[in-house]
């Protein structure tokens, strides 16, 4: 539980990434910005995060953060910045280490289907979408919490990731057997299910990991694309077209000639 008031004795809940460096056995592009550009952001927050505060019971204390943090009180206060803000900041050097592998690891995997817009904005869009969907659930249980932490992203890009390429080996960190991708996604969905079922997460935002991951799948079996440059994994021309921005401009009434 967390003390919506005060950045010095407030215990973030941290949005982790899963636990384990690892690298797929086939090359990904290395030419796109967008996991380059949030890896950056991130790094830079956690650098001012640093300067401006300081380390209590563990976790980096800062202005920043609680200015970033994602809370029931913020959202009620109208401060919607949070919503994609929070998944720049980390409570400590791990957590970030491991989210930021997270995003070099699965998202450089997401930015070869997508390109780098559609990367940029499903990131957004997970990280948004996974911190509402822990927030509620508190809400809903009546333990007032800050989220922080890029993970509700990390594991959209996991799902994603997997979905698109199901079989590809993965080389984890003191494992020898390479492992395919499909049942790491499913073991990080299932550790997280476990946590919640046994409340064993401690300051953990599972709901926020399971968000993550539920939007990675629904992304990929809905074929919906958020920009209209958004990569497509379907072959029909028409299906490949289709995406929010478009859909919208479509709905708008179009301005009669003067």
């Amino acid at each position: 539980m967390v003390d919506p008031m005060g950045i010095h004795n407030r215990d973030y809940f941290r949005d982790e990434a899963p636990r384990g460096p690892m690298q797929p056995s086939t090359g990904f592009r290395q030419d796109g910005w967008a996991v380059k550009w949030i890896i950056g952001v991130c790094v830079a927050t956690y650098i001012l995060q640093t300067v401006t505060g300081e380390v209590v019971r563990g976790q980096l204390h800062s202005g920043v953060t609680d200015l970033f943090s994602l809370d029931l009180a913020g959202l009620r206060s109208l401060q919607l910045w949070r919503v994609f803000t929070y998944g720049i900041c980390h409570a400590h050097l791990q957590h970030l280490l491991f989210n930021m592998i997270g995003v070099w690891v699965f998202g450089r995997m997401v930015e070869s289907v997508y390109g780098s817009k559609e990367t940029l904005a499903f990131f957004g869009l997970a990280v948004g979408l996974s911190g509402l969907s822990q927030i509620a659930v508190s809400t809903a249980s009546s333990v007032p919490i800050s989220v922080i932490g890029a993970s509700g992203g990390v594991l959209g890009f996991v799902t994603l990731a997997a979905m698109n390429f199901p079989r590809v080996p993965m080389h984890l960190l003191f494992i020898p057997v390479p492992i395919e991708l499909k049942w790491i996604a499913v073991g990080y969905v299932g550790l997280d299910l476990f946590q919640v079922a046994g409340s064993t997460g401690g300051n953990v935002a599972n709901f926020a990991h399971l968000g993550g991951a539920a939007i990675g799948v629904l992304y990929f079996l809905s074929g919906i694309r958020l920009l209209p440059s958004g990569g497509n994994r379907f072959s029909s021309q028409s299906q490949s077209k289709f995406s929010i921005a478009s859909l919208i401009s479509k709905l708008m009434p179009k301005r009669k000639p003067n």
